[in-house]
Order: structure tokens, then C-alpha cells, then sequence
């Protein structure tokens, strides 16, 4: 079973409500099947959603977060254990390396960053842990075509589809984890 599940995801506040929703879904599913998330640890938008639903249904919070964020007052109160590091490239490698496997709700260009260092780290023999990209609303389509449109143009060879997955929903992503 896999039981630390690393989650890339927004840190804004003002994004669509169904985003919230599919976080809180997620948030209870780790909770409620003993689980632990695995997270960047401020408190705003889905990385609190997520971590706010995730204790209230049972689980462990574990936040990895810059001492430059700590210090602006974002780190959220939901972390069971607190992390601190010294950079945003020292919190990628601690979230990768304290997860099984990575879940990239949607996000701006942190989740992307995150999501991107994972892939390519596991190319080079970093690691052998999958990214999951939850495609709620549409979100990572384009992003979807783009890396098709790569590896057609030889850009990344075919071997990459076995180091992501693109699931159109939060309970397909959580069917998924379920069988892994």
C-alpha cells in the first residue's frame, strides 16, 4: 500500500470552488485510510484545503516549508510535523524523497515546478516514484498535448509515460492510489 502521498498543488486563495472541493475529497481520502500527505506546508489555498480536510479525517500532515515562508507567517497550523528547509530546491527534494508517490492537483508554476523536478529526477535514476497529474476541470489538457507533442517530436523519448499519469478527476486519481 502506499502510504505517503506527496501533493503538488496551489497556493491561492481566490481559485473556482470546485477546485476546493476536489481538495477536500482528496483531503479525506488520506485521512480517513490512514495515509499520510506529504506537502509544501503554508497555509493558503488548496495546500490548506488539503491539509485542513486531511486532519480532520484522521491523518498525518507532514509540511515542508522555506525558512523565508516560515518567517512571512504562512506556515499553516494543520502539519502535524513541520519541515523546514533552506530553499524551494531543497523542499522539492524533501517532498520527493518523503513520498511514494506524487499527486499534482491543479496549480500555477510552483505545482508545475514540483511536478516537472519529479519527472525528471525519476528519468535520471533519482528515484523510481510516479507523478500523478488530477486533471480536475480541464486543467492539465493542454499540458497533456504538449507532452505528447514532445515525445512524437523526439524530444522525450516514450519512457516518460511510465513516470507521469494524467486522470481527469480526484476520485479517478483516488481509484488509482487505491490499486497501487
Amino acid at each position: 500500500m502506499i502510504k505517503n502521498i506527496g501533493v503538488f498543488c496551489s497556493s491561492y486563495d481566490n481559485i473556482g470552488n470546485g477546485f476546493f472541493e476536489e481538495g477536500v475529497k482528496l483531503g479525506e481520502w488520506i485521512g480517513k485510510t490512514g495515509r499520510r500527505l506529504v506537502y509544501g506546508g503554508a497555509s493558503r489555498g488548496l495546500m490548506e484545503c488539503i491539509a485542513r480536510s486531511v486532519k480532520e479525517n484522521g491523518g498525518y500532515v507532514t509540511g515542508v516549508l522555506p525558512s523565508s515562508l516560515k518567517e512571512t507567517g504562512v506556515a499553516s497550523r494543520f502539519p502535524d510535523e513541520t519541515i523546514t528547509v533552506g530553499s524551494l530546491y531543497e523542499r522539492k527534494e524533501r517532498l520527493i524523497e518523503l513520498s511514494d508517490i506524487m499527486i499534482a492537483m491543479p496549480g500555477g508554476f510552483g505545482t508545475l515546478d514540483e511536478a516537472f523536478t519529479a519527472i525528471a529526477s525519476r528519468r535520471l535514476g533519482y528515484h523510481d516514484k510516479e507523478v500523478v497529474f488530477c486533471n480536475t476541470g480541464g486543467i492539465y489538457d493542454d499540458l497533456n498535448l504538449l507532452f505528447e507533442k514532445m515525445m512524437k517530436q523526439r524530444f522525450a523519448p516514450d519512457s516518460y509515460l511510465n513516470y507521469y499519469r494524467v486522470l481527469p478527476s480526484v476520485e479517478l486519481c483516488i481509484e488509482y492510489l487505491e490499486n497501487k
